[in-house]
């Protein structure tokens, strides 16, 4: 006998044919400029799916004028497949045992999960700027699609749409998986230009770059091209110092760490590292190899002491290797990103992406969080 899961969630079920689902909810959340205070500020404001659903801005400004974030808006794309927040036990150079976080969402890791994140920017004062959950809760049951907020309390409505948020980011259309890299590693050597075959091979040995960015399979089916850790890289300094996962933790040798982000879509999504200081992959590529030789050509940067100089830094890769490094990126990139066209809100799903209810095992469950959580600070 076939076991049948159906889950419930404030009303939301498992649809019938024609009925609006939990994600149909959160695209229309997503899309929704009308929530911010003052109005014009909505998830969509800094996460475009021209650039991968990411902002080709430095920092976004925030719904308040004169307001700005502090960081570069990461892709939302494959977000929904990082892990949960966990301490994966790891051993120093001296052989000592030590906990290092990864998972978690946020370039400084500060929500636990999908959940947890999507909570945040409309309480934060440099971005949608909404005062508590009561104002929230009254926005919504105005909005176009408030009807069934109306039937519930401030506390429940609000989680109906973190949890509609949530469900639209695990749609097909965020984990595509249609890269020229995935057409390669199904087995078409064709799928790859020869620069593009002479990056990968420098990515996996000399460059070190998948020892952070896996090329294998870890929390989903397919390579994230990330190990949801965080690290110095060393970028240059701008505005105020920015101690990262060290002011979630309270660890020194954690002060200046951000989140190891996926490389999927990464030709789309410039500028680079947390603060957006690099415009291009070309200097990533150059920084990352010859930061330590060449120091006056980026600047200082906000932590010193923790910069991560093992990885990185002074690879002495050739001119030629860094030029194949660069193609490969483009080899990352979604084919329905790329064919995305103007006047498309979304990109298309490709045929045979496993739907949302094939991959439910992957997902973890939900969490539930105080929104007044000291935790929450600015972007």
């Amino acid at each position: 006998m076939k076991r049948i899961l159906i889950v419930w969630i404030f009303g939301w079920g498992i649809p019938a044919a024609g009925e609006p689902t939990l994600a149909t909810l959160g695209k229309k959340i997503f899309f929704d400029t009308s929530l911010s205070n003052p109005p014009g500020q909505g998830c969509i404001s800094c996460h475009s799916p021209q650039a991968a659903f990411s902002d080709p801005r430095r920092v976004s400004p925030g719904a308040v004028e004169g307001r700005m974030g502090r960081r570069n808006a990461p892709s939302l794309m494959y977000a929904a497949l990082i892990p949960p927040q966990r301490l994966e036990d790891t051993y120093d150079e001296n052989g000592e045992l030590e906990y290092i976080v990864e998972g978690g969402l946020f370039l400084d890791g500060r929500a636990h999960d999908l959940l947890d994140q999507v909570r945040h920017p409309f309480f934060d004062r440099n971005d949608m700027n909404i005062a508590d959950a009561a104002e929230l809760a009254g926005k919504l049951r105005k909005a176009d699609y408030g009807e069934e907020f109306k039937k519930l309390d401030d506390g429940k409505g609000n989680e109906q749409a973190f949890e509609a948020l949530v469900a639209f980011l695990r749609e097909p259309v965020f984990r595509p998986f249609n890269a020229r890299i995935d057409e390669y590693w199904a087995g078409n050597k064709d799928a790859l230009t020869l620069s593009e075959r002479r990056g990968l091979d420098v990515f996996q040995t000399s460059g070190g770059c998948a020892t952070c960015h896996l090329t294998g399979a870890a929390s989903w089916l397919e390579p994230l091209l990330t190990d949801s850790g965080f690290d110095n890289l060393g970028a240059p300094s701008v505005g105020a110092i920015d101690p990262g996962l060290g002011a979630v933790t309270a660890k020194k040798g954690e002060l200046g760490q951000f989140k190891v982000p996926s490389l999927r879509n990464v030709a789309l999504t410039a500028p680079y590292l947390h603060n957006g200081t690099i415009g291009t992959l070309k200097e990533v590529m150059e920084f990352y190899n010859k930061r330590d030789l060449e120091p006056e050509r980026w600047g200082v940067t906000d932590y010193p002491e923790t910069v991560n100089h093992e990885d990185m830094g002074d690879l002495g890769l050739t001119d030629q290797e860094v030029d194949d490094l660069v193609a490969l990126m483009e080899a990352f990139t979604d084919r329905n990103l790329l064919e995305l066209k103007e006047g498309e809100v979304l990109p298309k799903v490709p045929a045979g992406v496993p739907s949302t209810e094939e991959r439910k095992a992957f997902f973890k469950s939900k969490r539930r969080h105080d929104l007044t959580s000291p935790r929450r600070q600015e972007e």
